[in-house]
């Protein structure tokens, strides 16, 4: 099983956090533990997430590519019968995924998040990996 946390950077951190993203995982690790100086950089640089506009916008989105599709208070379960199943819930600042089968769920997911926002990035810390959902053009002036 993978598990990915998901954060919306603040639009006015992104150009600090572009290039930092280990040193964000790092962060993320110690937020974890409940670090109370975590909690606070977190609430810092990253922006909350309503999960109703994320649900909505899956639902819609995916609705006629998964088999199954549920939602509870906080919490949407997805089913496709090849691909496998995906559990998001929110928690305070960030969004969890759990996901079981094909990385091609990961990518149904990571691909509609983009297309709502280009602050999102992910966070999978039993593999080490980190990246925007909808990587940045940077260029050299």
């Amino acid at each position: 099983m993978r598990t990915y946390s998901i954060y919306k950077i603040k639009e006015e951190h992104l150009a600090f956090i572009f290039g930092r993203e280990r040193k964000l995982l790092e962060v993320m690790q110690g937020y974890e533990d409940v670090n109370e100086r975590s909690l606070k950089e977190l609430d810092y640089i990253c922006e909350t997430v309503k999960f109703d506009d994320i649900a909505t916008m899956l639902t819609a989105q995916l609705d006629s590519k998964y088999e199954n599709l549920e939602q509870a208070r906080n919490a949407l379960f997805l089913e496709h019968p090849i691909k496998g199943r995906m559990a998001i819930y929110l928690v305070e600042r960030k969004i969890c995924v759990y996901c079981e089968g094909s990385r091609m769920l990961d990518l149904d997911l990571f691909q509609m998040l983009a297309k709502m926002s280009e602050r999102f990035i992910a966070f999978n810390k039993q593999d080490n990996e980190c990246g925007w959902l909808k990587p940045m053009k940077y260029t050299m002036h």
